[in-house]
């Protein structure tokens, strides 16, 4: 059976600390980003903490989520577990400089987070529940299966952290949520279950097969306010395991990936076939997209990748038509190296056991088709487990437990000696019908470090896991006693990931106060005959406000106007004529 803790996301959660840089310098094409920050939680001995899933607002704060042990420490707010595993949502303001609030799930058995999300002041956390019963806020779930079996969760929260409603679903084995997306009021779900029915408000599901086998769910609720309810659910899988591990929404696009083990495996009316003809059978990678109905969904296309090997995708991302997909491929368990993935007309081959991949799609409605394919990694076990687009830039981040690992002509050398997982992050550019690795770089310790999300905010690329000090992130360290692993959040500055942002600075301007409340005072200097366009955009480089206003012969004074915006991380980009330039503006 596949280990379910990277769809549990199940282990403790973290510390971070945040800086948002907008304005870090040029950096050469070939050279990797610095860490700008490393932060672990503190713990009690014995006790181990681990985040598992991250996102970042338009104000640039930051809610991380995952799971933790005994007591755990985010700043000043103090979480203790009332059992085994409890789940941990804490939310990290780049204004403040710390946690502004932490809260805890669960019960008296293991529980565990396994998606994030945000949507307006809107914070959706959701995952699996093995307690009896387990408490969010006042309200409680109960679990339908016997003992050590797990139902869903998805839980909503305010952006203050107040538990609002809580939704579960399941049946008597074992159910998972790993991937969630919100588009409005939309709540979309995707993850596993192994009861032969499990049922997601009034729809039934039911398992492919009736020995205890893994199936796909994907389910959609309608958030209400106060309230939700589940709206339809799908299955997909055949007669062996297969899994959802990953998705992303665009519209009323839903896109869905993980691996499928069955010799084939049904999505509606549509059916892949495994490249494993006879027993055992490997798993293979897929991507399906379907499209919400309103009441309904249906499959439109699938795609199947991989070889005769384990293949495994764990990270999904869209840009419109363009889908990104990041997982691993090659043999486990000690199998041989040197083993081939197909990803349309492209075959990769692995360097170790098994290698990264990360590979492009284009959806033209009705099919999907794979348009290039990139490998990295090194001679033992490699793993990606986030991914993040920009504009061209594709960013991914994850472990890797070789002596060294390549992406593309950038090499990166590992901390232990003993073959334990140190941290990546590398960027991709995508230059339409292929790619080229732009740079990597690497975090970790002697002991285990494994790096499980990502988000990116403005020009800074965020990285959360765990961690087992000591640790180094670039000149940064991460210290104190060598116990079980410790949720950390790490972040470095790379200026071309902010999309809207000249690639030169041409022309210079002050921003005062800054920090700022009610308004800020733009200065720039003389441009005869020409006018300034000021746009204020958020830390996701959405455009707020714009204005364009002449510019003297003396220069411009122009007071711009902040009644009304959250705190939080933002930019100001003038363009004067052929002159541009970009400042962070922080709003109190």
């Amino acid at each position: 059976m596949k280990h379910l803790s990277s769809l549990m996301r199940g282990g403790p959660a973290a510390g971070l600390l945040l800086t948002l840089l907008w304005l870090a310098g040029p950096a050469a094409r070939a050279q990797a980003p610095a860490w700008q920050m490393a932060v672990a939680v503190n713990q009690t001995l014995g006790t181990s903490s681990e985040v598992q899933a991250m996102v970042a607002d338009a104000n640039g704060n930051v809610f991380v989520a995952g799971n933790f042990t005994g007591t755990t420490s985010f700043g000043n707010i103090d979480l203790t577990s009332v059992g085994g595993s409890d789940i941990f949502i804490a939310r990290w303001s780049p204004v403040t400089g710390s946690f502004t609030w932490a809260q805890r799930a669960g019960g008296t058995a293991n529980d565990y987070a396994g998606a994030i999300a945000v949507s307006g002041g809107g914070i959706y956390v959701a995952g699996q529940f093995q307690s009896a019963t387990a408490d969010f806020g006042s309200s409680s779930l109960q679990n339908a299966g016997p003992a050590n079996t797990d139902d869903v969760f998805v839980s909503k929260l305010t952006d203050v952290g107040g538990f609002v409603w809580t939704q579960r679903a399941g049946g008597t084995g074992i159910d998972a949520a790993a991937a969630m997306c919100v588009a409005a009021s939309e709540v979309y779900i995707a993850g596993t279950f192994s009861s032969l029915a499990i049922g997601f408000g009034n729809t039934m599901l039911t398992n492919a097969d009736n020995t205890g086998t893994y199936d796909a769910f994907v389910t959609k609720l309608t958030d209400a306010g106060s309230t939700a309810g589940f709206v339809w659910a799908k299955r997909a899988g055949g007669a062996e395991s297969d899994f959802v591990t990953t998705m992303a929404v665009t519209g009323t696009n839903v896109y869905i990936a993980g691996d499928f083990r069955s010799p084939t495996a049904s999505f509606d009316a549509l059916t892949l076939s495994n490249t494993t003809a006879s027993p055992p059978f490997t798993d293979d990678v897929f991507v399906a997209k379907l499209t919400d109905g309103g009441t309904n969904s249906t499959f439109n296309w699938v795609q199947r990748a991989g070889g005769s090997g384990y293949d495994d995708a764990y990270a999904l991302t869209t840009a419109g038509a363009t889908v990104y997909l990041a997982g691993s491929f090659g043999f486990s368990n000690g199998g041989p190296a040197n083993a081939t993935a197909t990803f349309g007309s492209t075959t990769l081959t692995t360097a170790g056991l098994t290698d990264v991949f990360i590979t492009k799609l284009t959806d033209s409605g009705s099919s999907g088709t794979f348009v290039w394919a990139q490998r990295a990694g090194g001679a033992l076990f490699d793993t990606p487990k986030g991914i993040g687009v920009v504009g061209t830039n594709v960013c991914i981040v994850g472990s890797f437990g070789g002596p060294t690992a390549d992406f593309g002509a950038f090499n990166l050398s590992n901390t232990s000696s003993m073959g334990s997982d140190d941290i990546f992050v590398a960027k991709v550019i995508d230059a339409g019908s292929s790619s080229r690795f732009a740079w990597a770089q690497q975090a970790g310790g002697p002991a285990i470090d494994d790096a499980n999300a990502m988000a990116i905010a403005g020009t800074s690329l965020y990285v959360a896991g765990a961690t087992t000090a000591p640790s180094t992130f670039g000149n940064l360290s991460i210290t104190g006693p060598t116990t079980l692993k410790r949720a950390f959040l790490a972040s470095l500055a790379d200026p071309t990931l902010l999309a809207t942002a000249a690639s030169k600075e041409t022309l210079s301007f002050t921003l005062a106060p800054n920090p700022a409340r009610a308004a800020t005072t733009v200065q720039l200097p003389a441009q005869p005959g020409t006018a300034a366009t000021l746009t204020l955009r958020d830390a996701l480089g959405r455009a707020l406000r714009t204005a364009t206003v002449a510019l003297p012969p003396a220069g411009l004074r122009h007071e711009l106007d902040l009644t009304g915006l959250p705190a939080g991380l933002y930019a100001l980009q003038v363009r004067a004529g052929a002159a541009t330039a970009t400042r962070r503006l922080v709003v109190e």
